[in-house]
């Protein structure tokens, strides 16, 4: 039955074959069987890659050269010596077609290369992608949450957007961002969404939008600033002590920028190409015997925690310098990091290179790679998690 409860139309197709005709017994048992020999090789139909009538003609001369031919069709003598004229006909038709299955081979290959591709390769680069750069939810929090803390008003309007006025942020900050460029009002506010789809004069800030980028160069190189807090107003800093409920033992958690550099040989030749990453490693107790958290999951979750309790100046200083004062003790350890994520890398480049079929030079020589520490690797962010203790409120 249809969708309109009808009964459905059958048709049926038979294929009629006279088993004392040799021209249907050519077709069935020569271009037929080469037909599906070449589609089960290749995955798809290859058409005969000469003319109908170049067909018709080699199927005719055709006739004499049948293997199996049965009794019956045995009694049709044939001239001796004129069955072998014959075989270059034949020949000649499957040479093309096996040409022409060759060119369409080589053009999947090609062309559509991605059928080759191991789609549990592409789905585990693509996460780990999409866990560097961070989720939609993510960006979301990042950008209000800087906004807000340097004066920005952010108010959600009845179309589900935010309306953003940033006026009264710092003039660096407005300058980073440089809003200017996506609006035309004079004031500097405009309506945005973190998701598809947008209306009509909203912007819609994804990770690589402008405005975040801006955003987050301001607070890095505001927070890498050797000048004194007075000058400027900055919400993010390099080091950092919070009491919390989160951790039940004294935790401290490291923001490390590795580098290397990818090196590409080509012959004689070598390319380099510079990679940078950054790290989160955490560890509980002091640094000479520091006990580290193998569980990334738990040690990103450090990120979200809040203040519990205020923290004096003095507190926060001591257990601060506890940890930079050995914080060379460390060191080895970071270090091993790096190299185990530089082997890592080069792992996933290669193995991207190979789903991309990369091939060797013309000359026939191989490509290799190889990636180079860039050590020490770079410090960017102390900041210790304390138990939080109620009666210490």
């Amino acid at each position: 039955m249809d969708r309109y409860g009808q009964p459905r139309k059958q048709v049926r197709v038979i294929t009629y074959y006279g088993i004392d005709n040799q021209i249907d017994g050519i077709v069935l048992n020569v271009l037929i069987k080469k037909h599906r020999n070449i589609r089960s090789r290749l995955g798809i139909s290859v058409p005969v890659p000469i003319d109908s009538e170049k067909v018709i003609e080699a199927i005719f001369k055709g006739l004499l050269l049948r293997e199996n031919t049965s009794k019956a069709q045995t009694a049709q003598a044939y001239l001796p010596g004129f069955e072998e004229l014959l075989y270059p006909e034949r020949d000649e038709l499957f040479n093309q077609w096996e040409a022409s299955a060759d060119r369409e081979d080589h053009s999947r290959k090609t062309i559509f290369a991605q059928q080759s591709i191991n789609v549990k390769q592409v789905a585990d680069e693509l996460a780990a992608v999409r866990s560097a750069i961070g989720s939609k939810v993510e960006v979301e929090a990042f950008a209000k949450d800087v906004l807000a803390a340097h004066g920005a008003f952010i108010s959600p309007i009845k179309t589900g957007a935010l309306q953003i006025d940033v006026a009264e942020t710092p003039r660096a900050l407005r300058d980073s961002i440089d809003v200017s460029r996506f609006i035309t009002a004079k004031t500097p506010s405009f309506k945005a969404r973190f998701e598809l789809p947008i209306q009509e004069n909203e912007l819609y800030l994804s990770r690589t939008h402008p405005i975040i980028e801006g955003l987050a160069t301001y607070v890095m190189e505001a927070a890498l600033d050797s000048l004194d807090d007075t000058s400027e107003k900055r919400v993010a800093r390099r080091c950092g002590v919070i009491s919390t409920s989160r951790v039940t033992r004294r935790t401290t958690l490291l923001l490390m920028r590795l580098r290397f550099h990818i090196v590409t040989q080509r012959a004689s030749k070598e390319y380099a190409m510079l990679a940078e990453d950054c790290q989160l490693l955490a560890f509980t107790g002091t640094p000479n015997r520091a006990e580290w958290l193998s569980d990334q999951e738990a040690i990103e979750q450090l990120l979200d925690a809040r203040s519990e309790a205020n923290i004096l100046p003095d507190r926060a200083k001591y257990f601060l310098n506890a940890v930079l004062s050995e914080f060379d003790t460390l060191r080895p350890h970071l270090q091993q990091v790096a190299k185990e994520r530089g082997r890592d890398l080069l792992t996933a480049h290669r193995r991207v290179r190979e789903a991309a079929q990369t091939r060797g030079s013309a000359s026939g020589r191989g490509i290799r790679y190889r990636v180079e520490e860039q050590l020490p690797p770079d410090v960017l962010g102390v900041y210790i998690y304390l138990p939080f203790q109620p009666s210490l409120r």
